[in-house]
C-alpha cells in the first residue's frame, strides 16, 4: 500500500500541540486515514499504553486487537483513578520515563485541559474526518468520545408519575432562613429530602456546583419566578474568605444554594452503585441520590430508580469523556489509530464507536445516533459547561464545602 502524506508547518495555536515526534517528522497526522495510520503503526516499536479511568477502554482495546492483529501484542490498557491520573502523567514526563501514549478521562473540572494540555504534557488530536462531525463547542477542551451528565436519582416506586421537583431550589426544600439551617427556632428539622451522594468534593460533583455559581443570575431569576419573592441571602455572614485559599462573592444565588445544600444532612458513599441502591431501598420518606448517569443501568436489573430531569435553570451540564495524546509517545501513529478506532473512523462505523451506546451516554457525532438513553439532551435540559470559569471556581467550592460542612448543625 502506498502512503501519501501531507506535510504541514506547525506555526502556532492548537497545531503546535502535536507531540514532539509528530512535529519533528512534519507528518500531518490529522489528515491520515485509519489505513495509513495502521501502516505507520506497524513500523513503530513501542507498546501503545492507554491510561484510562473507565473500563470502556478495556472493551475498546479487545476489539482493536481483533481488527488490527499486527498490533495485538502492542497495546495495553492501564486502569487509572480520576484523582491520580493527571499527577501520574506529569511525573512520567518530568522524570523522562513516559509510559503512556493515550489518556482517556472525563474532565469535569477543567483540570486536565488547564494543567496538562496547556503545559504540553498532553495534546488534543483533531482528525479532520471525525471533527467535521462534532460541534466546535465540544472540541474546545479536547477530543470528546461521548457526552454524559451527573444527575439526581429518585425512587420510581415512591413517585410513579415522576418526582415533584421543578428546580434546584426544591432540592434544598425545608431550609429555615431565620436560623440559617434546616432546624427552626424550636429545634425541629424540616429538611424534606433524604440525600445520598458520592464525594461532593470530587470533580464530577463539585464542578456542577461551580457551574451553578457561575450562573447565579439564572438561579436568582428561577427563585423569584418560583416563589414570587426576592431571594434572601443567608450565607454572607458565614463567609471566611482567604485570598488564594477560598473566596466566594456576596449575594450570589449559586453560593446561597450551595450553602443551603452544605447544611443538609446527607450520607456520602464510596460509589455510585451504592447511591442508587440507597435510593432504591429508601423507606424513610422522599429520597434523592447524586451519581453518574450511567448508573441508570441498575434500573434494567430491577431497581426502582430514574433520573431527575427537566430541572430549572438546567438539570446539569453536558460533560464529556475525552481522548488525549501523551506528548513524547514513541507510538504517534498507533496512539492516533486507537483514538480514531474509538471514534468510529471516517464514517462512524469503522471502529467501535457504537459500542459506547449505553445508558447515560449520547453520541457527539452528528452522523451517528445512540439509542439506549431513551432521553434527548433537550429533554434532560443540560447546559454547556464553562471550563475556564469552573477551573477557577473549583478550589473555592471544595474548600468551602469542607468548611461549611464542619459548621453544619
Amino acid at each position: 500500500m502506498m502512503l501519501v502524506f501531507t506535510f504541514a508547518v506547525f506555526a502556532g495555536g492548537d497545531e503546535e500541540k502535536g507531540d514532539s515526534k509528530a512535529a519533528a517528522s512534519n507528518i500531518d497526522y490529522d489528515s491520515l486515514s485509519m489505513a495509513e495510520l495502521y501502516e505507520l503503526a506497524k513500523q513503530e516499536s513501542g507498546v501503545i499504553r492507554v491510561y484510562a479511568t473507565t473500563t470502556d477502554a478495556s472493551s475498546a482495546i479487545r476489539r482493536f486487537k481483533s481488527d488490527y492483529p499486527d498490533l495485538k501484542d502492542k497495546i495495553e490498557y492501564i486502569s487509572c483513578d480520576n484523582d491520580t491520573v493527571a499527577s501520574k502523567i506529569e511525573m512520567e514526563s518530568e522524570t523522562g520515563n513516559i509510559n503512556a501514549d493515550v489518556m482517556q478521562v472525563k474532565d469535569n473540572s477543567g483540570e486536565i485541559y488547564h494543567e496538562l494540555v496547556l503545559y504540553d504534557y498532553i495534546s488534543i488530536y483533531r482528525p479532520e474526518s471525525v471533527t467535521k462531525h462534532i460541534s466546535e463547542d465540544l472540541l474546545e477542551f479536547g477530543l470528546p468520545l461521548y457526552s454524559t451528565f451527573n444527575p439526581w436519582y429518585y425512587n420510581t416506586k415512591m413517585y410513579p408519575d415522576g418526582v415533584p421537583l421543578k428546580s434546584w431550589w426544591d432540592i434544598v426544600e425545608g431550609y429555615d432562613t431565620s436560623t440559617g439551617s434546616y432546624y427552626d427556632a424550636s429545634g425541629v428539622n424540616h429538611q424534606y429530602w433524604t440525600v445520598y451522594t458520592k464525594d461532593i468534593n470530587g470533580p464530577s460533583y463539585a464542578s456542577l456546583f461551580c457551574q451553578l455559581i457561575i450562573d447565579a443570575d439564572k438561579l436568582e431569576q428561577q427563585y423569584e419566578k418560583q416563589y414570587g419573592k426576592k431571594l434572601e441571602y443567608t450565607y454572607n455572614d458565614k463567609l471566611n474568605n482567604m485570598p488564594g485559599v477560598m473566596e466566594f462573592p456576596k449575594d450570589n444565588a449559586g453560593v446561597e444554594l450551595f450553602y443551603r445544600f452544605s447544611q443538609m444532612k446527607m450520607t456520602e458513599l464510596n460509589d455510585g452503585d451504592g447511591v442508587v441502591d440507597a435510593v432504591d431501598q429508601s423507606i424513610n420518606g422522599p429520597t434523592l441520590g447524586l451519581a453518574s448517569a450511567s448508573k441508570l443501568d441498575n434500573a434494567d436489573m430491577g431497581m426502582n430508580v430514574a433520573w431527575v430531569i427537566g430541572l430549572e435553570p438546567y438539570t446539569a451540564f453536558q460533560s464529556c469523556s475525552y481522548s488525549y495524546l501523551v506528548n513524547g509517545s514513541d507510538n504517534p501513529a498507533g496512539s492516533r489509530l486507537y483514538i480514531m478506532y474509538c471514534m468510529g473512523g471516517d464514517d462512524g462505523q469503522s471502529g467501535c464507536y457504537t459500542a459506547f451506546d449505553k445508558r447515560g451516554s449520547w453520541s457527539i457525532r452528528d452522523d451517528v445516533e445512540y439509542y439506549k438513553n431513551g432521553k434527548t439532551i433537550e429533554e434532560v435540559n443540560l447546559t454547556e459547561p464553562d471550563f475556564d470559569k469552573i477551573y477557577a471556581m473549583y478550589p473555592n467550592v471544595t474548600a468551602y464545602f469542607k468548611y461549611w460542612r464542619s459548621k453544619a448543625k
